[in-house]
């Protein structure tokens, strides 16, 4: 059986089949590798984008709230200036309203002890 040249070659073959085989199972490791550590760094790269957008989008809405309280706050200024100015208009045209005045003057007068022509005049 050794005579064959054919079997004389087939370790030397199996040989570097194997060698070919463990050259190609240690280039798919340093490559599962460097594909591990380029998932990472994506990975870590993604969560500070992803940070970053949470930070500013924070800031956004702070500052949304800010501007929204503004507004509220000088719309609820202009509503109670406008309903003393209301009152203010209606006090003046409506002549109910000077009859009022003079029995809450006279009112006072009379529970102070005071004269209700002081108090009117005061008006």
């Amino acid at each position: 059986m050794t005579d064959n040249p054919e079997q004389t070659q087939v370790p030397g073959n199996a040989e570097a089949a194997m060698n070919e085989v463990l050259a190609a199972e240690q280039a798919a490791t340093r490559a599962i590798g460097a594909c591990e550590q380029e998932a990472r760094a994506s990975l870590h790269e993604t969560a500070q984008r992803a940070r970053r957008i949470a930070e500013r989008t924070d800031e956004r809405i702070a500052i949304i709230h800010q501007r929204t309280r503004q507004q509220l706050k000088n719309h609820l200024q202009n509503a109670e200036h406008a309903a003393r100015t209301a009152e203010r208009t209606l006090a003046r045209e409506d002549p109910r309203m000077a009859v009022v005045s003079t029995v809450v003057n006279d009112l006072a007068a009379r529970l102070t002890g005071g004269d209700s022509s002081e108090t009117t005049q005061a008006d």
